[in-house]
């Protein structure tokens, strides 16, 4: 059942088919999971069958207003995040790539920046004979210290879950979405009174 999707709804299409991973992706930014873990969310993404282009706020039945990275994720961008933070940056590649081409035009400009900075990033790694230092200066340039810090430290797998923050089981961090509870719970009330006369 879904926080905020009438029931009726939900036979149409249901916005919270993954509600059982709600606490698992939410609480990702935050986790120090094994590799091992990561790359195993991928393949139960996979075999759940979730489509690659699923905004993971719509699977997950969120509101999660517009001013933060879940606003725009989707499943394949996520598959890129958790590719970095399990080491397979063969993998981590190719949904990079995926995702420039198929969010690019929902980002904004700091996370498109973000992305091609991290596809050159992992470009270069995968060039055994090329020291990445070297190019650094160039990288500042081209991208700015501060894309090519977040990167890093993406492909590192240090911090891969860029421009998404932790969230709690109640959900603060999603003023849209408590704004939807309390306007339901309200309703409830109303109906609740009106029915009882």
């Amino acid at each position: 059942m879904s926080d905020i999707y009438p029931a009726e709804d939900l036979w149409l299409a249901n916005n919270s088919m993954g509600a059982h991973l709600r606490e698992t992706l939410l609480s990702l930014p935050g986790s120090e999971w094994e590799k091992e873990d990561y790359l195993n969310l991928i393949a139960q993404l996979d075999e759940e069958g979730h489509d690659d282009f699923t905004r993971v706020r719509e699977l997950l039945g969120l509101a999660t207003g517009k001013d933060n990275g879940w606003y725009t994720l989707r499943i394949g961008e996520l598959k890129a995040m958790l590719a970095l933070a399990g080491g397979d940056l063969d993998q981590a590649l190719a949904w990079t790539e995926w995702t420039m081409e198929f969010n690019q035009s929902v980002f904004s400009a700091e996370r498109t920046n973000y992305y091609r900075c991290l596809q050159t990033l992992l470009l270069l790694s995968q060039e055994e004979d090329r020291e990445p230092l070297q190019y650094l200066n160039a990288f500042v340039r081209m991208y700015g210290a501060e894309a090519v810090e977040a990167a890093s430290a993406a492909l590192s797998g240090e911090e891969p879950f860029y421009g998404l923050q932790a969230v709690d089981s109640d959900l603060h961090a999603f003023p849209a979405h408590q704004s939807l509870l309390k306007a339901y719970e309200k309703l409830q009330k109303a109906k609740a009174a009106y029915w009882s006369k």
